[in-house]
């Protein structure tokens, strides 16, 4: 049994690149590629798009401190703040306009899906 040593979240995109590489290096289990289909289907931004899209969250008061938030937000891409709203845990409270501002970021890449 292997041992976790570190936990982080990591973007869709790095994740398909991750398993990527180890199909090329040999056959990936049930689980991996299961995870490889899904993220060639549902991975939208380049990295770069991804890495700007997370550095521009972090400029808003209530994703400061939630790194995994906004790793899920740029999964998503979510164009409503009824659909931000669906992801955000019970604890977090953001004002309406830290709603919008992340709706206005969200809205600016989900045009430059590929």
């Amino acid at each position: 049994m292997q041992k976790v040593i570190e936990m982080k979240p990591i973007s869709m995109h790095e994740v398909k690149e991750i398993l990527k590489e180890r199909k090329s290096e040999k056959e990936l289990n049930y689980e991996q590629d299961t995870t490889y289909k899904y993220v060639e289907k549902f991975a939208k931004l380049t990295e770069k798009q991804t890495k700007d899209l997370l550095e521009s969250l972090k400029g808003i008061e209530f994703l400061k401190e939630s790194e995994e938030l906004r790793y899920q937000i740029a999964s998503v891409i979510p164009t409503s703040v009824g659909q931000l709203q669906l992801m955000l845990p019970k604890n977090v409270t953001p004002s309406e306009d830290e709603l919008k501002q992340v709706i206005l970021l969200t809205e600016k890449f989900e045009d430059k899906v590929q």
